[in-house]
């Protein structure tokens, strides 16, 4: 499904997301794009969430709309140069790994090298009657960027057009031959 289809399918105030992606753009038109739809619940209101990650030769485009109060909408655009992704990863669930089938869900993490995740937790020792303080560890992770698709969820062809998302960044980072 092409991104214009996926968008208005979307069903989230679609004419302005268009409009916004394709201002970021340009005369451009993108090689991939993913797209997701959350609901969120802040004191008894109900919101939604809509984010669009577009992937040009260039550039990646992220549009995150926010529903706010009275039915009006904000929508934040970010564009980052394809030479400043520092990397990605990804994660892929499979109802049959040893023949490699049944890919139900995928995960795709980008490192935009702007957010961070910090995960900390106090430091132990191996003296199980040590009251000392120790400080503590933490393990940091890139976060600018994180797409979980289920087959499940999103249906096939939203897997398949993350599968896809993925082969166009593995194709623009080096990794595959154009």
């Amino acid at each position: 499904m092409d991104t214009w289809t996926r968008i208005e399918r979307s069903g989230f105030y679609p004419t302005a997301v268009e409009r916004a992606l394709r201002r970021a753009l340009g005369q451009g038109e993108p090689l991939a794009t993913l797209c997701q739809v959350d609901t969120g619940f802040d004191r008894g209101s109900v919101f939604r969430h809509l984010t669009v990650v577009s992937l040009t030769r260039r550039a990646i485009v992220q549009l995150h709309v926010d529903e706010l109060d009275g039915g009006s909408a904000n929508i934040a655009t970010a564009v980052h140069r394809v030479a400043d992704i520092a990397g990605y990863s990804t994660m892929e669930v499979f109802s049959d790994p040893e023949h490699a089938d049944g890919l139900s869900e995928l995960t795709i993490a980008l490192d935009l090298k702007g957010a961070r995740r910090l995960d900390m937790e106090p430091a132990r020792c191996e003296d199980p009657n040590c009251m000392a303080d120790h400080g503590y560890t933490g393990t940091s992770y890139p976060d600018d960027l994180t797409f979980r698709i289920s087959a499940a969820a999103d249906g096939r062809n939203a897997l398949d057009e993350a599968l896809e998302f993925v082969d166009h960044l593995a194709s623009l980072m080096g990794t595959h031959g154009e």
